[in-house]
């Protein structure tokens, strides 16, 4: 008989687990997992609330105290993408798979400044968002529209305050999760 009830509760516990971890990178999807698998674990709203709160600011946290390494684990990733995508010299590998005679160019690579940053439309609009608003403008589009992980970095380019950055992001998970559950408790769509 406790066997059972130690399963249920693994159960839960794993799905807990599972909106923390969701909403602390993907803040927007915390609220819809919890919903849909209502039926099965019964969460109550204010349970809701608080799981993707916590799994919000889990990933502020990670994101905040620990960029250095984030950003050097992802130019990690990046260099080693290049290399593979590259090959083993500084020019590029010259492939043709055609019948007709080409004209092959080489391009170097700088293997130290790497390619000419790109400035996205999403970037555009990030800095737009700083220049016009602020951290406080950045911290309120970061759970629901660039994403906890991108927020925060961009915060923390810009802000070397982690604690107004923890405060603000605080805020604004808050506010989004008490928006994003209230639409789906109360069936507003």
């Amino acid at each position: 008989m406790s066997f059972i009830i130690l399963v249920m509760t693994a159960g839960e516990l794993l799905k807990i687990l599972l909106l923390i971890l969701l909403s602390s990178v993907k803040f927007i999807a915390g609220p819809p997992f919890a919903y849909v698998y209502n039926q099965k674990y019964e969460f109550g709203f204010t349970e809701s609330v608080i799981y993707s709160i916590i799994g919000g600011m889990l990933g502020v946290y990670v994101f905040t105290f620990f960029n250095d390494q984030v950003l050097k684990f992802i130019h990690y990733i990046r260099q080693k993408k290049r290399k593979h995508a590259g090959g083993k010299g500084v020019y590029s590998k010259p492939t043709a798979d055609v019948n007709i005679p080409l004209k092959i160019k080489y391009m170097y690579v700088d293997e130290k400044t790497g390619s000419k940053r790109i400035f996205t439309k999403r970037n555009r609009r990030i800095i737009r968002i700083w220049k016009k608003y602020g951290l406080a403008g950045i911290a309120f589009v970061t759970p629901c529209i660039i994403s906890i992980p991108v927020g925060t970095i961009v915060a923390n380019s810009f802000v070397k305050n982690k604690k107004k950055i923890f405060l603000y992001m605080f805020i604004s998970i808050v506010c989004w999760s008490l928006i994003i559950h209230s639409v789906f408790y109360f069936k507003l769509i």
